[in-house]
């Protein structure tokens, strides 16, 4: 071990923990309550005789998920598709958990087809470790972060069902004004580009799920709203300027006199997922949807409806991007912290003592 900052140690990781294999614990023979059961992928479940019954519990990913780290507060079944950590030496173990997270363990695959993690290679990756006080800092101080992230993450979530809760009200529930999907908006089913020309362009190349490329053509009016097809079926996506909706979409060529963002807020509130059909590929038939009945109010009635809703969008939007602001100065501090460049004074310690 070098000696770094005073009373900091370099170490590996193998010096500190050890990687426990889980066992198989199948979804069938899990009684659904009491304690979590981890995989590679976080939380599976409930079994109420736990494999690991000293709590807190550091659960890290082995296959599938390679890598992950995942925290209990419980004692917790962990399957054979994870790993549970033992300490060697006393560590304070949010501090582990926070540096496990930040080693980069899903770079240490062991092979290419079905990720698996190395448990050799994660007991060779060097770590820095600081003396108790420092640890309890650190885990402090980002713990407080943490918090933050977490208020901001539940005003989302909040905001989320309040938006979803208005666009019921608004435009799900009214019995006025209905009329035929045939007789509000045309849809048409969107077109082939191979994938060769969607490498470079002025408008989005559209597909069921988002953006997959750029062409230096479009199709449809500006601005426009298309829908999943097939493989995301049912998502409404919103374009303000020029697009090529591909095939696996349905896009919007008619808005028959009505707001086209109202349009997109109606086909969202459809949930056009129901209407899909197909043994073995579910795909969306526009000819399902015409004779389905949608709420038209007059035109000045659809633009209140997407004033109110957009206003609800923007504070949504604002809080989203605050979560990821917090997020990269989480990093960032994990980063200045764990690497001993920054340092919290010891009179840190009297000042959270008088809070």
């Amino acid at each position: 071990m070098s000696t770094m900052r005073d009373g900091w140690t370099e170490t590996t990781l193998g010096e500190i923990i050890t990687l426990e294999y889980g066992k198989p614990l199948k979804a069938e023979n899990r009684d659904g309550k009491g304690f979590p059961v981890f995989g590679s992928a976080g939380e599976v479940g409930l079994h109420s005789e736990p494999l690991v019954n000293e709590a807190p519990v550091i659960v890290v990913g082995r296959k599938g998920t390679a890598g992950a780290v995942w925290w209990s507060d419980l004692p917790c079944s962990v399957i054979d598709t994870a790993y549970y950590v033992v300490q060697k030496i006393e560590t304070d173990i949010r501090f582990l958990y926070f540096t496990m997270g930040f080693l980069d363990l899903p770079s240490l695959n062991a092979q290419t087809g079905v990720p698996g993690l190395n448990r050799d290679r994660a007991y060779s990756t060097q770590v820095l470790l600081p003396p108790p006080a420092e640890q309890k800092r650190i885990v402090d101080v980002v713990s407080y972060v943490d918090a933050y992230i977490d208020a901001l993450q539940q005003q989302v979530d909040t905001a989320r069902a309040a938006r979803n809760a208005v666009l019921h009200e608004l435009i799900v529930l009214p019995s006025k004004h209905r009329k035929k999907m045939e007789d509000f908006v045309f849809l048409k089913r969107g077109h082939d580009l191979p994938t060769q020309s969607r490498i470079d362009g002025e408008f989005p190349v559209i597909a069921s799920n988002g953006t997959v490329g750029w062409h230096n053509e479009r199709i449809g009016p500006i601005p426009g709203v298309i829908t999943g097809r097939s493989g995301t079926i049912g998502k409404v996506l919103f374009a303000t300027g020029g697009y090529w909706p591909l095939n696996t979409t349905l896009y919007v060529t008619e808005f028959m006199g009505n707001d086209e963002r109202f349009a997109a807020l109606t086909l969202e509130t459809m949930r056009l997922e129901r209407f899909a059909g197909g043994s073995t590929v579910p795909s969306l038939d526009r000819k399902v949807l015409r004779n389905e009945l949608v709420f038209a109010p007059p035109i000045e009635e659809q633009k209140r409806i997407v004033e109110i809703v957009s206003s609800m969008d923007g504070v949504i939007q604002s809080t989203e991007q605050a979560v990821v602001d917090a997020k990269n100065l989480r990093s960032g501090l994990l980063s200045g912290l764990l690497s001993g460049e920054h340092e919290i004074p010891a009179s840190y310690d009297s000042l959270l003592g008088a809070a």
